[in-house]
């Protein structure tokens, strides 16, 4: 069983305005999807941004559950930093459009990588990283130039404490191979360790333990993409045969299909496979992520869910 990349990160937000405005306003990325957290009895809005069909490799998703939810404390055991692919030459355009729009972007290099540094509203640090070569195509309906748009997710960067079972876990695992390292992060390549194959761990042996579960301000998850059932299942049956049991049965996101499993370090991962229609299922292309869209199960709620969305956050 191999993974292919990167399927979609969620994150935890306060408002879904202002992460609209983040992904498709700054990042030039495009809604794909409007919809709602599929667990539990309130409404929340998921939302989905990606390239122009929603692709997996592409994908970032957040949860906005609003200013009650408590904020989460960032440390070990997380999920840190998502990192984006763009081309290379084009670090000067996104600094001065994050700068911009009021969001302070650095440059740094790290892992041999040219970067830029800079954070969501909410504060959850993201990255650009230039790459050479990144094969997936862009969104090029904003007004971000095709020369510089996001290809797609580059590399996650988990923290933690402890870095010796997460080592054992990446490699046995999930089949994972170490690649290089640059002080305290070391990087590891999932099938031909391209753009959007990578995942990196920072070892913090003094950071304080991060919070789980449904907090503000966090990364929730990161889902990797396996494409066959069959895949699924067997990466499913390795993890609980070398004794990893926090793992689940396959569950339907109504887009995709989700294995849910905490890694040693606390990072919660997914192993996904699309649906076969994917985000078409229930919109056209040029559609794509203008209304809300709710699955089957939900149908009969929308006009319930839909007036108590437009109390607590208002999208238009």
């Amino acid at each position: 069983m191999t993974f292919h990349g990167y399927h979609h990160i969620t994150s935890i937000v306060t408002s879904a305005r202002e992460d609209m405005r983040f992904h498709a306003g700054v990042l030039g990325l495009r809604n794909v999807k409007r919809t709602v957290l599929l667990d539990g009895d309130r409404p929340f809005y998921h939302l989905y941004y990606g390239n122009e069909y929603g692709e997996p490799g592409t994908l970032l998703t957040s949860f906005a559950f609003g200013p009650d939810r408590p904020e989460g404390r960032r440390g070990s055991g997380q999920v840190s930093s998502i990192s984006l692919s763009v081309p290379r030459g084009s670090l000067n355009f996104w600094l001065d459009r994050l700068n911009s729009h009021g969001l302070p972007a650095t440059r740094f290099e790290l892992l041999g990588d040219q970067r830029i540094r800079f954070a969501h509203p909410d504060g959850i640090e993201h990255q650009l990283v230039e790459v050479d070569v990144d094969d997936r195509l862009p969104w090029t309906g904003a007004d971000v130039p095709a020369a510089a748009a996001i290809r797609g997710v580059h590399s996650v960067t988990v923290c933690t404490r402890e870095v010796d079972e997460l080592d054992m876990f990446l490699h046995e695992g999930m089949g994972l191979r170490s690649r290089d390292a640059d002080g305290a992060v070391k990087a590891y390549t999932m099938a031909r360790g391209s753009a959007g194959q990578v995942v990196e761990v920072d070892h913090r042996p003094d950071i304080p333990q991060g919070t789980w579960g449904y907090m503000r301000n966090t990364i929730d998850h990161v889902a990797f993409d396996v494409r066959e059932a069959d895949a699924q299942l067997q990466f499913k049956d390795r993890l609980e045969t070398m004794g990893f049991i926090d793992v689940t049965e396959p569950r339907d996101r109504n887009y995709f299909y989700s294995v849910y499993f905490r890694t040693p370090a606390g990072a919660m991962f997914e192993a996904t496979r699309s649906h076969p229609q994917g985000f078409l299922k229930d919109e056209t292309l040029d559609s794509l992520g203008s209304c809300l869209q709710l699955p089957n199960w939900l149908e009969e709620k929308q006009d319930e869910m839909l007036a108590e969305l437009a109390r607590t956050q208002p999208l238009d």
